[in-house]
């Protein structure tokens, strides 16, 4: 009976948000201007203030909160947002979320997204004399019919993305969480409670796309590649400097026309072959990550029980989010029953 080890009782999510292990990861990942101790407080208050969080899965949990610390954002509520879905936990970056990355760069000197409604003075062409101008009506500004973001570098160059209101609309309708809200999954999301500010950062992230940027930008770019909120096939509304001729409807005008006819079904869209490359190498980012948590002898474990002898030789990007889920409960596992060390032989 002595030999028998006691059964220990699995920590809370919250003791393994303080643990030490937690913070040392924590610690690896965030960039030099924010802590770890910090950043735990913070995590701590997401949970107090939206209580569901602690009915997610732990893996969903912690992975938002990893996803978060390589980005190099805090769980505030402001810049990013844990979302309870059902019992997964999913990350949502905001729009000041983004405009924190790019300022981080240190590459640019001033950044201004807005929203245009239809009795605002709002030019723009493309070319050598490219010019915006944007003068907001102070008074019956009329129906929303488009929004932009601007940006101008430290090289006093500049450069601009205009998306009228059905491009902005298209991108809502594929967003995952717009679709879990109307299946009555969460609760209402940000295209719900803020339209403008969800605009705005849906112009600028396509916006972000064209910008030179170098220093910090992969996590920039890994914000958008993991955020809940939008599909990552937002291609560009400008190509070779020309305006995309679009039908510019007003938000009321479209709203009407929805509800004109009875909804389809939507079609999925076609994710191109860059596209998915683009996927994979975000998926093989979390592979490395794992097998880091981990260690090789039970990564490759794993791999090798789905016939599987390196990331790089998966059969497809289903299989290897299928493994990948594998790994992230193995290192929740790992968590919550660590093994014991071996007692020094007499």
């Amino acid at each position: 009976m002595g030999n028998e080890v006691a059964k220990k009782e699995p920590q809370s999510i919250k003791d393994l948000i303080l643990s030490d292990k937690m913070k040392r990861q924590f610690a690896i990942a965030l960039p030099k201007h924010l802590t770890p101790d910090r950043f735990v407080r913070l995590a701590l208050t997401a949970l107090n203030k939206t209580p569901k969080l602690a009915q997610c899965t732990q893996t969903s949990l912690l992975g938002c909160l990893m996803d978060l610390s390589q980005i190099g954002l805090e769980p505030d509520g402001r810049k990013a947002h844990l979302i309870p879905y059902g019992t997964e936990c999913k990350l949502i970056v905001d729009y000041k979320g983004l405009v924190e990355l790019v300022r981080n760069t240190g590459e640019v000197a001033d950044i201004h997204a807005d929203v245009v409604y239809e009795n605002d003075k709002f030019e723009y062409s493309f070319g050598s004399d490219a010019t915006l101008i944007h003068k907001p009506a102070l008074k019956e500004r009329g129906e929303l019919i488009a929004a932009y973001s601007f940006v101008r570098l430290k090289d006093n160059s500049s450069s601009y993305e205009v998306m009228p209101i059905t491009d902005i609309e298209a991108i809502k309708e594929r967003s995952e969480a717009w679709k879990a809200y109307k299946k009555g999954l969460i609760k209402p999301p940000p295209w719900v409670t803020d339209w403008n500010e969800m605009a705005k950062k849906t112009v600028f992230k396509r916006h972000t796309k064209w910008l030179p940027l170098s220093s910090e930008s992969s996590r920039l770019q890994a914000a958008i590649e993991k955020d809940y909120d939008a599909p990552i096939d937002m291609g560009p509304a400008i190509v070779s400097g020309k305006p995309q001729v679009t039908e510019t409807l007003s938000k009321k005008e479209l709203e009407a026309q929805n509800n004109a006819e009875p909804a389809q079904e939507e079609s999925q869209p076609v994710i191109s072959e860059a596209e998915r490359a683009f996927k994979f190498q975000g998926l093989l980012k979390k592979f490395d990550e794992a097998q880091k948590a981990l260690g090789d002898k039970a990564f490759f474990e794993i791999l090798i029980a789905n016939d599987v002898s390196a990331p790089d030789k998966m059969a497809s990007f289903e299989q290897g989010e299928k493994i990948l889920e594998q790994l992230q409960q193995k290192i929740s596992d790992d968590f919550d029953n660590p093994e014991p060390k071996e007692e020094a032989k007499k």
